[in-house]
């Protein structure tokens, strides 16, 4: 290839790198650097400056320029240069900065590049201030103290890249200290949306012995598992001609063979690697979908188990076990009531039988006292029949609610899927694989276009060419040519609440669930409660009336003694029916205490219990996690399409305007490709939660 389609050298994507990720590893003279390619080499450094300065400069094999390269902030004396860059005090190690770069001019020659990182980038942009002969890069980089920048200056010398979820540079434009940035500033798409990534989002790299630049997603095996890269530099876009960064603007190039060889070469390499990449994103984001979908009986059932659960396990007390489907302990415990009743009742004929003999009821026609207890024993058993009841009631209100409304609670979206969220994700990233896929053929298309086009310039220049050596007529022959095919995205209907749509949805079910569990429950489980406390106050007045009858019965110093006296063997049978009597209802009345504070324990933690459902629910609907790398997966694929975007701005733009019916042809598809790349970024949008 001659030098007309020769590939530019990215000095901006090279220098974003030295400043994020070189320049934070001690290398030492000598050393070679690998950067996009291209190769460097360290002529000098400069580690251990008494102000903290840490720095090196490099020479590029290939085309000799030399570049001093500003390390950011790294250890107790950067955090205190950082403090003072806050202030109008000029740090010590701006000053080092800028004496480096005299040092280095003088001994190597021209420096034409200076670039840095954070606390590096202050000190780059400082030295692109005083010297701007020099060219300034920077990545996410800190203030100048206040005075350094003079606002009346454009500083055209200096580049500032911010990327989009770095803290720092967003924290110094919220507080409105932009002007303390000199130059001009950039938004690049890189980096993961996540407070974890927070250093990598602001050096712009990771820093692995491996040299790898990528976050793994998920866990090895399963489905989604896969990486995002994270380097900053390949988002920088760049003109594929000139080299030249994109957010300035663009020079227009001549529409030639050459050129249109390396628009060929860029489409086939740079362009199909992002689109591949960001086709990998979203593969990962559909298998993880997929595997939701596959789960779904899992997922009812999981939350179905975490629902009984809560109200038989959660209260701590074992009346409870099984409460959701048969309430045998419940009812096991009213059983065991009953026949505490039914021994004190037995008791008590016992005691009547004494009571109704001739010696008693002698006493009874002096005094005419009836002494009887059995009919509160009929109105105990009554009120715990009636719970017996209650608790079947409860029971089948609890099997509706865990069989027929918690798999409801996953119902709905916008065709009324059984499983609402990973349904309405499922099918909208059905129309996005089959959109890539439109946009993949038309790229190709696109591209094959561009090739036949600078063959045909070739061709045409060599036909021309022959002609008037031999000076014969010029005759046009005919090429084949890529036709066009139309493309047309497919709309999705799906995602319109973008991923805030489980948040909506769990809201809502959730409500109505609360609403169901207050109005069929809580009624029930109160009511349960004032029966009990009510066979408690039987109880209470039956043991109390069996106590009084020894009251009742004085054997000695009264008119009845003088009857019993000729019995005395009666008082004693009385006492010993009396305390047979009072034993079982003393437990009963135990057992009824005990079983009533349960069920208040129940009542009382019965917000919480409810609310408690609610993460439950949310993971049901679709695990955090998978949910989380399906926005990390989709963010990352977003962040592509719009770089391609701002490459193909710049394709339509080199291809406006020409007179050439061709070339005024390829600019109509690449027209069609830019739409369609924004119309697929939109789509991706949608399943992110930004």
């Amino acid at each position: 290839m001659n030098s007309s389609t020769s590939f530019k050298i990215k000095y901006d994507n090279d220098l974003v790198e030295l400043a994020g990720y070189h320049a934070y590893i001690s290398h030492r003279t000598n050393d070679r650097l690998k950067v996009n390619g291209n190769d460097y080499l360290v002529v000098n450094t400069r580690y251990d400056h008494p102000s903290g300065l840490d720095a090196m400069t490099v020479v590029n094999d290939k085309t000799g320029e030399l570049t001093i390269v500003f390390a950011g902030t790294a250890d107790k004396k950067d955090v205190f240069t950082d403090a003072q860059l806050l202030s109008k005090i000029i740090p010590a190690q701006i000053q080092a900065a800028n004496d480096y770069y005299g040092e280095m001019a003088i001994k190597y020659g021209k420096i034409t590049n200076v670039c840095g990182n954070s606390l590096g980038g202050a000190t780059t942009n400082a030295v692109g201030v005083a010297h701007p002969e020099v060219k300034a890069v920077t990545l996410n980089p800190a203030l100048l103290p206040e005075g350094i920048v003079d606002p009346n200056q454009s500083y055209s010398n200096i580049t500032n890249y911010f990327s989009i979820y770095d803290v720092l540079t967003k924290t110094e434009m919220a507080l409105g200290l932009d002007n303390r940035i000199p130059g001009n500033r950039y938004e690049i798409n890189n980096g993961i949306p996540e407070f974890s990534k927070l250093a990598t989002n602001h050096t712009g790299y990771l820093r692995e012995n491996d040299g790898r630049q990528y976050y793994t997603i998920g866990q090895k095996g399963q489905p989604g598992y896969g990486v995002i890269y994270v380097d900053a530099d390949t988002h920088i876009m760049t003109n594929f001609w000139t080299g030249k960064p994109l957010y300035g603007g663009s020079q227009k190039i001549e529409i030639n063979e050459g050129n249109l060889r390396i628009l060929e070469h860029s489409l086939e390499t740079d362009v199909h690697q992002q689109l591949s990449r960001a086709k990998e994103y979203m593969k990962h984001s559909l298998e993880i979908v997929e595997h939701e979908t596959s789960k779904f009986r899992q997922r009812v059932q999981k939350l179905q188990e975490t629902f009984t659960d809560s109200f038989e396990n959660q209260v701590g007390d074992p009346i409870f076990k099984g409460i959701t489907s048969t309430g045998n302990m419940f009812k096991f415990q009213i059983d065991i009531l009953l026949t505490f009743l039914n021994k004190a009742e037995g008791y008590c004929r016992s005691l009547n039988l004494i009571l109704n003999s001739p010696p008693m009821e002698l006493v009874e026609h002096i005094y005419h006292v009836n002494i009887s207890v059995e009919h509160l024993f009929d109105q105990a058993r009554g009120y715990l029949n009636q719970i017996k009841q209650q608790i079947e009631e409860l029971t089948n209100v609890f099997h509706f609610l865990i069989h027929e409304k918690v798999p409801e609670l996953f119902k709905g979206g916008a065709d009324h899927f059984a499983d609402a969220v990973v349904g309405e994700i499922n099918g909208h990233y059905q129309i996005i694989d089959r959109n890539h896929g439109k946009v993949s053929k038309q790229l190709s298309e696109f591209t094959q276009q561009v090739s036949d086009t600078a063959t045909t310039f070739a061709q045409r220049d060599q036909a021309l060419a022959a002609a008037i050596g031999s000076k014969s007529s010029f005759a046009e022959g005919t090429i084949d040519v890529q036709k066009t095919n139309n493309y047309h995205l497919e709309a999705s209907k799906y995602m319109t609440l973008r991923m805030r749509l489980k948040q909506v949805h769990l809201d809502l079910v959730f409500e109505k669930l609360k609403t169901t569990l207050y109005k069929m429950v809580l009624p029930l489980l109160i009511t349960i409660q004032k029966v009990l406390s009510t066979i408690e106050s039987v109880l209470e007045t039956t043991s109390f009336t069996i106590k009084n009858i020894m009251t009742n019965i004085v054997i000695y110093g009264n008119v009845k003694s003088l009857v019993l006296s000729l019995f005395t063997d009666y008082e004693d049978k009385v006492r010993a029916k009396v305390r047979q009597a009072l034993a079982p209802l003393d437990e009963a009345a135990a057992t009824v205490e005990g079983v009533r504070k349960g069920v208040d324990r129940l009542i009382l933690h019965f917000p919480r219990l409810v609310n408690n459902l609610r993460p439950y629910i949310d993971s049901a609907l679709f695990h955090p996690g998978n949910y989380m790398n399906l926005h990390f997966y989709n963010t990352a694929a977003v962040n592509i399409f719009k770089d391609m975007q701002l490459l193909f701005k710049d394709i339509v733009f080199q291809l406006s305007d020409e007179k050439g019916l061709s070339i005024e042809a390829l600019c109509k598809v690449s027209k069609d490709v830019l739409k369609n790349m924004g119309a697929l970024e939109e789509q991706v949008q949608r399943v992110t939660l930004t």
